[in-house]
């Protein structure tokens, strides 16, 4: 394909959001977005840029359950919201967590095997063990939250997640009081990248999984997303507070059916589809969530084949029998 034309845009989010600051709309004009017959138009990525303003422990990633089959009984945990820079930091979160559930209990990293050992204390029931719930669809057991249902905390953990509504212990066999160790290695952070999606209809497809709301299956189904933005660091940094991404590779682009281009919304999501997750309520609207990106307009239509030559359309007033 040849680009026959092609024009910058620059959006800023912050002044462009509508739906409680989640969503930036963005109106263009339409006779001079547009395309003439044989020609496609193409939005690619050029740059991206936002502050990071968002934890990496949050509420899509920081709710996990002990469960007691005797009742059965299930007793949220969480671990309280926040920029986590270190596993000293996020274990004493953790002990602070389950503490307040059951008294006495410890939370302690160990570095060579990066794992979690979470010791319940005397007060735990016999019996009783840690689910972490990452289930998409279906209804929540009694005394389970809807965020707490769908979770990433056993990214988090290292732990076992639960896919269904029946409980599975996150740390294999361990139950009751005394020592739960983490299967896996633990995270400071879930949020390997951020997803940047759009309300246009494109040529690009997806897995299941990148839709919280999708049921899981095999194969593919047509996608929203238009770049996925890498998050370099698995924390807030204060020398690198910035989100940065520049793409000299065109990697990420979507072609579009329609001849003329009237707005374009765009939303950040996380791998699984949710918004990035916001600190307060209001901090959207305030756009302390906002970003900045360069988009590439561009008019492409098909390359003339080796050999061969392109034929100019006549003028409509010499198409006129005579």
């Amino acid at each position: 394909m040849r680009v026959v034309r092609s024009r910058l845009v620059y959006i800023d989010s912050e002044i462009n959001a509508v739906g409680n600051g989640r969503v930036s709309q963005v109106n263009f004009p339409s006779s001079i977005f547009s395309v003439s017959q044989g020609q496609t138009m193409r939005m690619v990525l050029n740059s991206f840029e936002m502050r990071r303003n968002f934890y990496s422990v949050n509420p899509t990633n920081n709710t996990f359950y002990l469960y007691d089959p005797a009742g059965p009984t299930y007793t949220e945990i969480q671990i309280a919201p926040g920029n986590y820079q270190t596993f000293a930091e996020l274990e004493t979160a953790i002990t602070t967590a389950v503490a307040a559930v059951v008294a006495g209990s410890t939370c302690v990293y160990t570095s060579i095997t990066r794992s979690f050992t979470i010791t319940l204390g005397g007060g735990a029931p016999a019996g009783s063990f840690i689910v972490c719930f990452q289930v998409k669809q279906g209804a929540a057991p009694t005394g389970v939250s809807p965020s707490g249902f769908f979770n990433d905390s056993c990214e988090l953990l290292g732990a076992i997640p639960s896919r269904t509504e029946v409980p599975v212990n996150a740390f294999r066999t361990s139950t009751g009081v005394g020592p739960h160790i983490s299967p896996y290695p633990g995270s400071l952070n879930t949020l390997e990248a951020i997803y940047l999606r759009t309300d246009l209809v494109s040529s690009n497809y997806q897995t299941f999984s990148f839709e919280k709301e999708l049921p899981d299956r095999s194969g593919l189904t047509p996608s929203t997303i238009l770049a996925r933005i890498p998050l370099t660091r698995s924390h807030f940094d204060d020398t690198f507070s910035f989100i940065n991404f520049e793409d000299p590779n065109d990697l990420f682009s979507i072609e579009l059916p329609q001849t003329q281009l009237a707005n374009m919304s765009f939303v950040l999501s996380d791998d699984k589809g949710r918004l990035i997750s916001e600190v307060s309520p209001d901090q959207a609207s305030n756009g302390n969530l906002s970003f900045k990106l360069v988009l590439r307009w561009e008019a492409i239509e098909g390359e003339v084949p080796q050999g061969a030559y392109r034929v100019q359309l006549p003028n409509s007033a010499r198409m006129v029998a005579p």
